[in-house]
């Protein structure tokens, strides 16, 4: 994203998530209760959401449950539906702290035979060595 873009910031808790909108995207929808005063002085609750789409290919990456509690920063876009409606919705660059910009899959990896990767190193159980094995017992002894 250039410097020069313009961007939102949007937390709240996923509301609804569509898988079947396109072959490309994920859509979510996040939302959260605001307030306002109305011109007799009494506060009033106003829900406020917003659409997001993100690339599938962070499906699998980037844990997208509906009610989690996230924070989204992306482009606003939109497009005129069928009906003739404004649509506006997040083009999500990032989420919950992660760049979708760089790739993620560098990151977040899978090995040829299936085992997680971070950063490109294996993520699997190495047994301890005997001494770091009695070194955690000795620490454990006093529980």
């Amino acid at each position: 994203m250039d410097d020069n873009d313009d961007f939102i910031i949007f937390s709240g808790n996923i509301t609804n998530i569509r898988k079947d909108v396109d072959k490309k995207y994920i859509w979510f929808d996040i939302g959260k209760m605001g307030s306002y005063t109305d011109k007799d002085g009494k506060v009033k609750s106003s829900p406020s959401y917003f659409s997001a789409k993100i690339d599938r290919c962070y499906e699998d990456k980037i844990n997208i449950k509906l009610n989690d509690k996230v924070s989204v920063k992306g482009t606003p876009k939109g497009y005129v539906d069928k009906k003739g409606y404004r649509q506006n919705y997040i083009h999500v660059t990032e989420f919950n702290g992660i760049s979708i910009n760089q790739s993620i899959v560098d990151i977040f990896g899978t090995d040829t035979d299936g085992t997680p990767l971070w950063n490109g190193k294996r993520c699997e159980s190495i047994p301890p060595t005997k001494e770091e094995q009695e070194e955690l017992d000795q620490l454990l002894k006093n529980f």
